[in-house]
Protein backbone atom coordinates (compact mmCIF):
# COMPACT_ATOMS: atom_id res chain seq x y z
CA UNK A 1 0.00 0.00 0.00
CA UNK A 2 1.11 3.26 -0.77
CA UNK A 3 1.89 5.78 2.18
CA UNK A 4 -1.48 8.02 2.69
CA UNK A 5 0.15 9.93 5.49
CA UNK A 6 -0.78 12.78 3.58
CA UNK A 7 -4.53 12.78 4.26
CA UNK A 8 -3.66 12.81 7.83
CA UNK A 9 -1.17 15.44 8.05
CA UNK A 10 -2.44 18.49 6.07
CA UNK A 11 -5.74 20.35 6.04
CA UNK A 12 -7.78 18.79 2.77
CA UNK A 13 -9.27 21.52 0.32
CA UNK A 14 -12.45 20.22 -1.27
CA UNK A 15 -12.81 20.87 -4.50
CA UNK A 16 -9.67 23.05 -4.13
CA UNK A 17 -9.61 26.34 -2.09
CA UNK A 18 -12.69 27.66 -4.33
CA UNK A 19 -14.05 30.55 -2.95
CA UNK A 20 -16.11 34.03 -5.21
CA UNK A 21 -13.36 34.38 -7.20
CA UNK A 22 -12.21 30.81 -7.75
CA UNK A 23 -14.53 28.06 -8.44
CA UNK A 24 -14.72 25.40 -7.21
CA UNK A 25 -12.65 22.48 -8.96
CA UNK A 26 -11.09 25.07 -11.33
CA UNK A 27 -7.48 24.98 -11.86
CA UNK A 28 -7.20 28.75 -9.83
CA UNK A 29 -9.01 26.52 -6.72
CA UNK A 30 -6.28 24.02 -7.02
CA UNK A 31 -3.79 26.64 -7.36
CA UNK A 32 -4.66 28.63 -4.52
CA UNK A 33 -5.14 25.64 -2.65
CA UNK A 34 -1.30 24.39 -3.25
CA UNK A 35 0.01 28.56 -2.38
CA UNK A 36 -1.89 27.22 0.74
CA UNK A 37 -0.22 24.00 1.14
CA UNK A 38 -3.10 21.90 1.30
CA UNK A 39 -4.46 18.90 -0.06
CA UNK A 40 -6.17 18.78 -2.62
CA UNK A 41 -9.46 16.56 -3.38
CA UNK A 42 -11.28 16.83 -6.30
CA UNK A 43 -14.18 14.70 -8.26
CA UNK A 44 -13.55 13.26 -11.64
CA UNK A 45 -16.39 12.17 -14.28
CA UNK A 46 -15.60 10.42 -17.67
CA UNK A 47 -16.77 12.45 -20.73
CA UNK A 48 -18.64 10.66 -23.81
CA UNK A 49 -15.18 10.47 -25.59
CA UNK A 50 -13.59 8.95 -22.52
CA UNK A 51 -11.77 12.31 -21.07
CA UNK A 52 -11.16 12.53 -17.83
CA UNK A 53 -12.86 15.75 -16.54
CA UNK A 54 -12.57 17.36 -12.81
CA UNK A 55 -16.01 18.48 -12.00
CA UNK A 56 -17.99 17.32 -9.12
CA UNK A 57 -22.08 17.21 -10.32
CA UNK A 58 -23.15 14.69 -12.81
CA UNK A 59 -24.55 17.56 -14.93
CA UNK A 60 -24.02 20.83 -15.68
CA UNK A 61 -26.98 22.60 -13.73
CA UNK A 62 -25.95 24.19 -10.88
CA UNK A 63 -22.41 25.01 -12.35
CA UNK A 64 -23.03 26.17 -15.37
CA UNK A 65 -26.53 26.62 -15.92
CA UNK A 66 -26.53 24.36 -18.27
CA UNK A 67 -29.27 21.05 -18.11
CA UNK A 68 -26.67 18.60 -19.82
CA UNK A 69 -25.42 15.76 -18.20
CA UNK A 70 -21.64 15.33 -18.05
CA UNK A 71 -21.38 11.45 -19.52
CA UNK A 72 -23.50 12.54 -22.25
CA UNK A 73 -21.03 15.26 -24.01
CA UNK A 74 -17.79 15.64 -25.09
CA UNK A 75 -14.88 17.10 -23.95
CA UNK A 76 -15.07 19.61 -26.49
CA UNK A 77 -18.43 20.33 -26.12
CA UNK A 78 -17.58 20.71 -22.48
CA UNK A 79 -14.91 23.42 -22.82
CA UNK A 80 -17.45 25.62 -23.63
CA UNK A 81 -18.61 26.02 -20.14
CA UNK A 82 -17.86 28.48 -18.09
CA UNK A 83 -17.62 27.57 -14.23
CA UNK A 84 -19.87 30.21 -12.39
CA UNK A 85 -20.07 33.05 -14.96
CA UNK A 86 -16.33 33.53 -14.60
CA UNK A 87 -13.54 32.93 -17.02
CA UNK A 88 -12.43 29.60 -15.46
CA UNK A 89 -13.33 26.05 -18.11
CA UNK A 90 -13.73 22.50 -16.57
CA UNK A 91 -10.52 21.03 -16.28
CA UNK A 92 -9.01 17.78 -17.81
CA UNK A 93 -7.46 15.74 -14.87
CA UNK A 94 -4.39 15.30 -16.96
CA UNK A 95 -4.32 19.18 -16.61
CA UNK A 96 -4.42 19.42 -12.75
CA UNK A 97 -1.99 16.25 -12.44
CA UNK A 98 0.23 18.96 -14.72
CA UNK A 99 -0.23 21.57 -12.46
CA UNK A 100 0.23 19.97 -9.17
CA UNK A 101 2.93 17.71 -10.28
CA UNK A 102 3.37 16.16 -6.95
CA UNK A 103 3.70 19.51 -5.05
CA UNK A 104 0.33 18.72 -3.27
CA UNK A 105 -1.16 15.44 -2.25
CA UNK A 106 -4.81 14.23 -4.12
CA UNK A 107 -7.61 12.75 -2.89
CA UNK A 108 -9.48 11.89 -5.96
CA UNK A 109 -13.31 10.67 -6.07
CA UNK A 110 -14.61 9.12 -9.01
CA UNK A 111 -18.17 10.12 -9.98
CA UNK A 112 -19.82 6.81 -11.62
CA UNK A 113 -23.43 7.30 -13.18
CA UNK A 114 -23.45 3.94 -15.23
CA UNK A 115 -20.40 1.68 -13.79
CA UNK A 116 -18.75 -0.43 -16.96
CA UNK A 117 -15.27 0.28 -15.49
CA UNK A 118 -13.89 2.28 -17.91
CA UNK A 119 -13.79 5.56 -15.95
CA UNK A 120 -11.36 3.18 -13.45
CA UNK A 121 -9.23 1.99 -16.48
CA UNK A 122 -8.51 5.56 -17.82
CA UNK A 123 -8.06 6.88 -14.43
CA UNK A 124 -5.60 3.98 -13.52
CA UNK A 125 -3.52 4.38 -17.05
CA UNK A 126 -3.14 8.32 -16.31
CA UNK A 127 -2.21 7.85 -12.16
CA UNK A 128 0.27 4.71 -13.09
CA UNK A 129 2.76 7.58 -14.49
CA UNK A 130 1.89 10.04 -11.56
CA UNK A 131 4.81 10.62 -8.93
CA UNK A 132 2.77 12.55 -6.66
CA UNK A 133 0.89 11.36 -3.45
CA UNK A 134 -2.45 10.50 -3.82
CA UNK A 135 -5.51 8.08 -3.05
CA UNK A 136 -8.83 7.28 -4.72
CA UNK A 137 -11.86 7.16 -2.99
CA UNK A 138 -15.51 6.59 -4.33
CA UNK A 139 -19.41 6.15 -2.70
CA UNK A 140 -19.47 3.43 -6.06
CA UNK A 141 -18.15 0.12 -4.26
CA UNK A 142 -17.24 -1.23 -8.04
CA UNK A 143 -15.19 1.40 -8.94
CA UNK A 144 -12.51 1.27 -6.08
CA UNK A 145 -12.56 -2.76 -6.79
CA UNK A 146 -12.00 -1.84 -9.85
CA UNK A 147 -9.30 0.62 -8.91
CA UNK A 148 -7.75 -2.15 -6.20
CA UNK A 149 -7.64 -4.88 -9.18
Amino acid sequence: MKDISFLTNTPIAHRGYHNSKYPENSIAAFKNAMKYGYTIELDVHLTKDYKIVVFHDKTLKRVCNIDKCIEELTYEELSKYNLFDTKYKIPLLKEVLDLVNGKAGLLIETKVIRFNGKLEEELSKLLDNYKGPFAVQSFNIFSICEITN
